[in-house]
């Protein structure tokens, strides 16, 4: 009668191990009830103990005890299982403890089922883990994922670079035979699952489970190589009990192989190298988020696991497999649309898969994409929170992870990685590396020669706005204006390396149009910097004036934008955009702009460099590690910037006068900007801006000075030619018409004292006349006019009536009042006499023509 220790030793030899091998004990069939917690002692002598340990060596505990199975040995019958563990507990990865020694002989992991073949594996330079059972490699909460143990292992040896591939190696029985392989024994032979194409598998449990158990590994862990066979059974051949050859299929597991010598090391490394060759690599977790159809109902939107992005697809793009594959992963669609034909051969089902997605997400009802799709940038939650979509990860202000979508559907924000320029990935930064970041650009800027002794805290200050873009109600432009030879080119890329891979940078800004920026940003936030801006004064190309003029219309765009607009696209399904930027233009010509555009635009005159002698260097580019501490560190001072700006808001009128509200959300909103980043003190602010809004007033005062349309209507009018015709009669009686040009203001100066004159009769003729009502003289234009539009051709008010609305402003002026012009009672607007500025003009009869100049702004 053996002992249990030699039953157990009996047992660990087959497989080539000792107890020590296992880090195992001896248990008697007491030890086995009390150990397990059992009413009744196993129907067995005894057993040994498997403890289970993680990768460190460390116990495995499960309700506050050590995990560990049994093996029993001498079992009594064979209805006995040969393997327990307590109840109440669930399954767990076993890694053997030479499973660390192994790894530096090979970056191949074997998964098996049995710990004793995964330690004999690995004493045999195998590498290898093992499960208690073939499907014992699920998790318990979550069936269609894979045990966390499991993933929480291969992420961490891959990640390190220990492992590279994952080979799934289960036992012969589910190793595919040909017929002519089949045992001789009818019986036994009847037992094997066919195939159509004449292939057995004896158990096809165990071939769908490693099929099953790789797929899943792909979905865990993108990027590593997984791989799955079967160990080859053992044909023999041997004598029948009635004579003649009978062939037999003997069953072998990893160990029984290696315990073949070196034949079966040998075998072994062929099976892991054909299951190298057939390696597919992880896809990632796959799947997909439901969230409804589209406006037409001819396609659907959904969240893309695979991707991690907001998908709108068709309902071409679900039925096209490879399509299909990219939305929600190879490795998702095997696990739920696999099908195995009768010949053996696995596919996806791939129409099943596309009908039941779409009807998932129809179910949902209409999808409403406005206001709530956000790219890479910042943005405001509707909570007023700040949040920082970078290219992997969504972070709050303090470096709080978020969840792309809310799956529960309850956030409505949803962040998308789309966007060409995202933010840089999250870092923390203390306040001392922020001021020393801060030290090194407030050093480099001083470098520069500024006509303003504020300009280089406005550029600093548009920096720093710009990491809050899609955060802030206004968005002011930089304009850098500056001759040759002051460095603005390199102002300009100095800037981009601030912002890092944040901002977009050109230096043929001209070349750019509007239709490409607003593609480029589409949902997302990222400032742009654009050098060779020459708007005028310069020899450009007619296209190259329609594309700047078309950038300056974005720019209005983007100064207060808040919501989405609408394209429209061939398919008529249509294009949402966001434009959420703010530009540094870069030009040697100071730029005619309009006087809405003087309010938006923080001009910044540069001087040329003086070298003294000797030519320096250019203040050197900003690091990228440096550019994250400048994001970050400013996005920790939000709420800074906040106080700062409101309390540059209340101060602003005290401080510049009366003027626009839009002065302090361009100027002041730049200057807080600045007085964040330097860490200022809120109540500092109104001397800095006593200090700094004077350095100011001249930018300010032209845009105040421009911005009454009407007086730039006016203008413009009093500039504009008519065309006078004089009835002259010669020495011999004989009547011609000289022609002559003269200025609209000229003309009136005429008129006004001369009501009958040719020059009264072709203001008439063109909608206007000078009138006299209660005792005081008016100017009279029509409302609307043919001949009037032609002459406003060229100018901002070419479209008939344009020039109307406009004149509304002017002091005094009586609006909508009939007139009489040319024998027609016609609608005008009449604007007082003493407002047209007449008074400096020449004598009639000098015989020059006077001349107004309209502004450049004005074309």
């Amino acid at each position: 009668m053996k002992t249990t220790a030699e039953l157990v030793s009996e047992d660990l030899a087959r497989s080539g191990l000792t107890l020590d091998d296992i880090q195992g004990k001896v248990l008697s069939h007491f030890e086995v009830q009390n150990t397990l917690g059992m009413e009744h002692t196993p129907g067995a002598d005894g057993g040994y103990a498997i403890p289970y340990q993680t990768l460190a060596g460390a116990d495995i505990i499960e309700n506050g005890q050590p995990f560990l199975r049994v093996r029993l040995v001498g079992c009594h019958n064979e209805d006995t299982p040969r393997y327990l563990s307590r109840g109440a507990t669930t399954s767990h990865l076993y890694i053997p403890p030479q499973l660390q020694a192994a790894l530096f002989k090979s970056k191949t992991l074997i998964i098996t089922e049995g710990e004793k073949k995964a330690v004999r594996a690995c004493k045999a330079g195998f590498p290898a883990v093992a499960l208690a059972g073939i499907r014992m490699y699920r998790d318990s909460r979550d069936k269609t994922r894979l045990l966390p143990e499991i993933t929480a292992l291969l992420k961490t040896l891959y990640e390190d670079g220990t492992v590279d591939m994952v080979a799934v190696i289960y036992d012969s029985d589910g190793h595919p035979l040909a017929k002519t392989q089949l045992p001789s024994d009818e019986v036994v032979a009847a037992t094997y699952t066919a195939f159509k194409n004449n292939t057995f598998v004896q158990n096809k449990d165990v071939f769908k489970s490693a099929l099953d158990l790789a797929g899943l590994i792909r979905l865990a862990v993108p990027g590593l190589l997984v791989g799955h066979g079967w160990c080859k059974p053992l044909l023999e051949t041997v004598s029948g009990p009635k004579g003649g050859k009978v062939r037999r299929v003997c069953h072998r597991g990893v160990d029984d192989v290696l315990q073949l010598g070196n034949g079966g090391v040998a075998d072994l490394r062929t099976w892991v190298e054909a299951a190298a060759e057939k390696a597919q690599p992880g896809d990632g977790e796959g799947g997909y988020l439901p969230l409804g159809s589209s406006s037409d109902g001819k396609g659907v939107w959904l969240w893309s696991r695979h991707q991690d992005s907001l998908i709108d697809a068709t309902s071409a793009h679900l039925s096209n497999p490879a399509t299909l594959a990219g939305l929600v992963g190879v490795s998702w669609l095997s696990q739920r649309y696999m099908k195995i034909d009768k010949q053996g051969n696995t596919d996806i089902d791939t129409k099943r898969a596309s009908m039941e997605i779409a009807a998932a997400c129809c179910g949902r009802g209409k999808f409403n994409v406005e206001g709530r799709v956000f790219g890479t940038g910042t943005w405001l939650t509707e909570e007023g929170d700040m949040v920082v979509n970078t290219a992997r990860e969504v972070f709050t202000s303090d470096g709080e992870s978020l969840p792309r979508i809310d799956e529960t559907l309850r956030r409505r924000e949803i962040y998308t990685n789309s966007g060409s320029y995202p933010p840089p990935a999250y870092q923390s930064v203390s306040d001392a590396e922020y001021r020393a970041v801060i030290q090194k650009i407030g050093s480099a800027l001083d470098q520069w020669q500024y006509a303003s002794e504020v300009g280089g805290e406005l550029v600093l200050g548009w920096m720093v706005m710009t990491v809050f873009l899609g955060a802030v109600t206004s968005r002011p432009t930089l304009w850098l204006v500056a001759p040759r030879g002051s460095g603005k080119s390199h102002m300009a890329r100095f800037i981009k390396s601030c912002l890092g891979g944040y901002a977009w940078h050109t230096d043929q800004g001209k070349e750019s149009t509007s239709a490409g920026i607003r593609q480029m940003l589409q949902m997302s936030s990222s400032p742009c910097i654009l050098d060779e801006m020459e708007k005028d004064n310069t020899d450009m190309s007619i296209s190259g004036e329609k594309a700047v003029a078309a950038i300056l219309s974005l720019i209005r765009s983007a100064y207060t934008a808040g919501s989405d607009i609408k394209k429209g696209t061939a398919d008529q399904s249509g294009k949402s955009f966001r434009i959420m930027t703010s530009f540094c233009c870069v030009s040697i010509a100071d730029p005619g702009l309009d006087p809405a555009d003087l309010t938006r635009i923080a001009k910044i005159y540069l001087k040329p460099i003086q070298h003294n002698g000797k030519i320096g260097k250019p203040p050197a580019l900003l690091s990228k590690d440096d550019a994250a501490a400048f994001f970050w560190g400013t996005i920790q001072r939000w709420p800074l910037y906040q106080a700062l700006f409101a309390e540059v808001r209340d101060n602003w009128l005290a401080v510049a006068g009366n003027g626009e509200s839009r002065e302090v959300d361009t100027f002041g909103v730049l200057l807080a900007a600045a007085l964040a980043a330097r860490d200022c003190q809120v109540g500092r602010v109104r001397g800095l801006l006593d200090a700094a809004v004077p350095r100011l007033m001249d930018q300010i005062q032209e845009a105040r000075e421009a911005s009454q349309e009407a007086d730039l209507i006016l203008e413009t009018l009093l500039s504009l030619h008519v065309e006078i015709q004089r009835h002259e009669i010669d020495d011999r009686g004989n009547e011609r018409i000289q022609r002559e040009k003269m200025s609209i203001g000229r003309a009136l100066l005429v008129a006004q004292g001369r009501p009958a004159s040719d020059e009264a009769l072709a203001l008439a003729d063109v909608g206007m006349a000078v009138k006299e009502k209660d005792g005081q003289d008016y100017l009279v234009i029509a409302l609307r006019h043919a001949s009037l539009t032609k002459l406003f051709q060229g100018t901002r008010w070419k479209r008939d009536g344009a020039w109307s609305g406009g004149l509304r402003e002017v002091e005094g002026v009586i609006w909508n009042c009939p007139a009489r012009m040319s024998g027609t009672l016609i609608k005008c607007t009449w604007v007082p006499w003493d407002r047209l500025c007449l008074a400096d003009a020449a004598p009639l009869g000098s015989g020059t023509g006077h001349r107004f100049p309209a502004p450049q702004q004005i074309f």
